[in-house]
C-alpha cells in the first residue's frame, strides 16, 4: 500500500506547538506516513517542481498540513501550489491527481468560536477561508478528502500537552481513516 505523504509548511516550525507534535506522532509510524517539511525541504525557496512530482506519484494520499496564516496558508505553500502544480502535469493535458484524495491539516491560532458566523470576524468562518484549497483540489480533478483541524493553537487554555497529545493521535487515525488503512491493532487481530 503507498503511503500518505504530508506536506508541511510552518514558518517557524521550531517553535511550532501543535504542527511540530502532529508530525512528531506520524514519524512514529514510517511506514505509513512521509512527511515533506518544506521550508526544510527547500530553506533557499527554490522549490524542485521534478523532485514534488516523483513525490506524489510514488505516494498515495496527499495532505497539506500548516497553520492559519494571515487568512491564507504561509507563503512556503503557496508558492509549492505555483511550482508543483504545473500545467500539463497536475492540469491541463495530464490530470496525473485525477482522483487522488487530498486532505487538509491545519491549526488556528484562535478558538473555534473565533471562526464560526457569529465570531469575532463573522466573514472568516474556516471554511471560507479554505474555500480557495478545496476548489483547487476540484480542478485538478482530486478528491477532496477532509479537513482535520486544531483551533487554539495560541491559547494557553487550548493548547495544553494532554489536548494536543490528544490531538495528535486523533490526525493519525483521520490519516489512516482517509487512507483506507486499519488500526495497528485491527492489522495485528488480522494475522
Amino acid at each position: 500500500m503507498k503511503k500518505t505523504v504530508i506536506f508541511v509548511d510552518h514558518p517557524h516550525f521550531d517553535r511550532s506547538v501543535v504542527n511540530r507534535r502532529w508530525t512528531e506522532e506520524l514519524r512514529k509510524y514510517p511506514d505509513e506516513f512521509v512527511i515533506h517539511n518544506l521550508e526544510s525541504a527547500y530553506p533557499r525557496g527554490v522549490i524542485d517542481p521534478s523532485l514534488e512530482h516523483s513525490l506524489i506519484e510514488n505516494n498515495g494520499v496527499l495532505v497539506l498540513q500548516f497553520p492559519v496564516y494571515w487568512y491564507n496558508c504561509p507563503p512556503m505553500l503557496k508558492q509549492w501550489m505555483d511550482v508543483a502544480l504545473t500545467l500539463d502535469w497536475a492540469y491541463g493535458k495530464a490530470h496525473k491527481l485525477e482522483g487522488r484524495k487530498i486532505a487538509l491539516a491545519v491549526t488556528c491560532g484562535g478558538s473555534q468560536s473565533d471562526y464560526a458566523p457569529d465570531g469575532r470576524d463573522p466573514k472568516a468562518e474556516l471554511e471560507s477561508i479554505l474555500k480557495p484549497f478545496i476548489r483547487s483540489i476540484a480542478y485538478l480533478k482530486a478528491e477532496y478528502a477532509g479537513l482535520y483541524v486544531f483551533f487554539g493553537a495560541a491559547s494557553k487554555e487550548d493548547a495544553t500537552v494532554e489536548k494536543i497529545a490528544e490531538s495528535a493521535r486523533g490526525y493519525v487515525d483521520f490519516l489512516r481513516n482517509i487512507a483506507g488503512m486499519p488500526a495497528p491493532e485491527a492489522q495485528e487481530k488480522d494475522k
